[in-house]
């Protein structure tokens, strides 16, 4: 399988770095569980395939963020060369744990990796790719198979 490589851009985020990219890590490690890819963390100044970043608002994409919960995440991928730019809404609340106030990161993180993954949204409101944000606990994540 492939190497991916991956990085967290521009940390505006009120939380700890390294918990947020803790949590990455593991949204990684749960798609790594049901792929045949492997994922690891680069430095800042390095090339990655997978980009993180906390932004707000209109960021020059075309995808505004709404800081109102409606729209807490997207993604944008350019071709050539590939890579993946996963953005979330730094204006929401977020949790490193779960049961807290605040969008759970590491759920959000492992539902966006999974759309560039080439998963769909599922109607399944317990499906961690159901396109309506919840907290799951880890023990009723979607098995994929």
């Amino acid at each position: 399988g492939r190497t991916y490589t991956w990085k967290l851009k521009h940390d505006q985020s009120l939380y700890d770095s390294k918990k947020t990219r803790q949590d990455i890590q593991q949204a990684f490690n749960y798609w790594a569980h049901y792929t045949d890819s492997s994922f690891r963390e680069v430095a800042p100044d390095e090339k990655a395939d997978f980009n993180f970043a906390f932004v707000s608002g209109d960021h020059s994409d075309g995808a505004s963020l709404d800081r109102y919960g409606r729209k807490i995440s997207h993604t944008l991928s350019t071709e050539d060369p590939y890579t993946v730019y996963i953005y979330f809404d730094a204006k929401e609340n977020w949790s490193h744990t779960y049961g807290a106030i605040g969008n759970n990161l590491r759920l959000v993180t492992v539902h966006e990796i999974g759309s560039i993954l080439g998963f769909l949204h599922a109607n399944d409101h317990k499906s961690i790719m159901s396109p309506f944000y919840q907290v799951i606990h880890p023990n009723e994540v979607l098995s994929i198979q």
